[in-house]
């Protein structure tokens, strides 16, 4: 039995702010109690967070690790041990990923292959999306989803309404989300019109407009609001709760916001790469540009207000990453990254890092802003996806019998953010030079120290574990409540 307690720090939960100390018994919160409660002689290390916040620990629920796009042709710089790592130094303690079924593979098959290739690298606790295939209205991919979500835990599954060979018919959607309302899974959606995209594209490629920054324009905003509803409609005809993914259209936010005021249990996301960067941060940046493309893309600046709004007022209920990192080189090693597509926008590999920048990003711009309390960026960057994806009440609070995932963070820290200080392979931040006001100091994983200070310590890959998820319904239950209540 191993024994650590913190000490002096000021706990910050989605409703509750205190001073305590921690009493940490193998990996999970044992007690909380008043400061000065217990001696150094009551555990095995003592941890003094005087003038810190004791936060949960990151949940990112959108990350693509060691993740092969759509084609096959390539796939993301960051492996699960490196994106791990990245993860944890900047205090997120869970992740949950992606499962796309290569060609020829089920999707039951493909989700063991990435699960052993997960759990021989993470460095933090994982779980993963299936992504419904495309082929899922000809053959047995329903089955094989419904015996993840029974045997697995894997109680969300991701639809894509854009892109060939991942683009699924209204049909599929409807039937696949009347399965996951009847064995408790949650269906996340990419919202973008696939057909409204394709023909955006080709008119670009027509003008020769080739360009890195017309990626913007391939993918207008008008897809992603007609997409949002469209699903929205579908998952109430079928009664089914509904997850949108990286909204980044301030309309699409609009149309979340329209449906929830009718009381339509639709939840979405956004990412700090729509609240934070706009076109104009690469409009004139050649093939920097690329280091920017990412779908559904990162719009004007006019756009953010809107969507921030949308953040302040309830309508997006979590803030991922969709971390998918590329190098703008292309590195021995590697397959083709970001320079593959150079001078043609659509052979540019989509996806952008952040997944260590996340919470900085968040508290600089949010916090220290006043955009939001210290209460709404816990709930937004831990406590809620945790209660959606089924990872609560072991992930996402600060309570007992939860587990000791646990980010000692300095307020008084100040940072600035740049690639020669960040683990992510990519050799580029979309958040380079930003100073940063608040960073972890200590991040715990299960009670285990993994990074001190923005470095890892002694990481051990492999060290993570699969989180089985709770039904959509059981771990939501707080998150329906406090949103009933607000």
């Amino acid at each position: 039995m191993t024994r650590l307690l913190l000490r002096g720090g000021e706990v910050i939960t989605s409703n509750e702010r205190y001073l305590a100390d921690l009493l940490i018994v193998d990996g999970t919160i044992e007690a909380i109690g008043r400061p000065g409660q217990w001696g150094v002689d009551d555990a095995d290390e003592t941890v003094d967070a005087d003038g810190c916040l004791l936060l949960p620990g990151g949940v990112d629920t959108h990350t693509h690790l060691e993740y092969v796009v759509a084609s096959g042709k390539t796939r993301t710089a960051d492996d699960f041990e490196s994106g791990t790592i990245a993860a944890a130094c900047g205090g997120t303690t869970t992740i949950v990923d992606f499962v796309r079924p290569p060609q020829g593979v089920g999707v039951y098959d493909a989700f063991q292959q990435r699960r052993a290739a997960a759990a021989a690298s993470c460095v933090v606790d994982f779980g993963f999306h299936p992504i419904v295939p495309a082929s899922a209205g000809d053959d047995d991919s329903f089955d094989q989803l419904v015996r993840l979500a029974r045997e697995e835990g894997a109680t969300s599954w991701k639809f894509f309404m854009a892109y060939p060979g991942s683009m699924v018919d209204d049909d599929v959607l409807i039937r696949g989300f009347r399965l996951a309302r009847e064995h408790g899974v949650l269906p996340m959606v990419h919202a973008e019109n696939g057909h409204m995209v394709a023909d955006a594209i080709a008119s670009l490629i027509e003008d020769e407009r080739f360009e890195e920054h017309n990626h913007l324009f391939g993918h207008p905003a008008s897809a992603e609001q007609e997409a949002v509803n469209r699903a929205i409609m579908l998952a109430e005809h079928a009664e089914s709760p509904l997850f949108i993914v990286h909204v980044s259209a301030s309309d699409a936010a609009e149309e979340i916001a329209r449906h929830q005021a009718r009381g339509v249990e639709v939840m979405a996301e956004t990412c700090p790469q729509y609240l934070v960067t706009g076109y104009e941060d690469y409009r004139d940046l050649g093939f920097g540009a690329a280091g920017y493309i990412c779908s559904p893309p990162i719009r004007e600046r006019a756009n953010q207000e809107r969507l921030w709004r949308a953040v302040e007022q309830g309508t997006i209920a979590t803030i991922g990453t969709d971390h998918a990192a590329f190098t703008l080189a292309q590195p021995e090693g590697l397959p083709p990254q970001k320079a593959v597509g150079r001078g043609h926008f659509p052979s540019v590999p989509n996806g952008v890092p952040g997944v260590e920048e996340r919470l900085m990003v968040m508290y600089e711009t949010g916090v220290m802003s006043g955009r939001l309390s210290i209460h709404e960026f816990v709930d937004l960057t831990a406590t809620r996806p945790a209660q959606l994806f089924g990872l609560a009440p072991r992930k996402g609070s600060i309570a007992p019998g939860a587990d000791a995932d646990i980010v000692v963070w300095d307020p008084k820290a100040s940072r600035t953010l740049g690639v020669d200080t960040l683990h992510s392979r990519s050799d580029y931040s979309l958040y380079e030079g930003m100073t940063v006001s608040g960073s972890p100091r200590l991040v715990f994983s299960r009670g285990e120290l993994i990074a001190r200070d923005g470095e890892p310590v002694e990481p051990r890959p492999g060290r993570g574990e699969y989180l089985p998820r709770q039904r959509f319904g059981t771990a939501a239950s707080g998150w329906r409540a406090a949103h009933a209540a607000g």
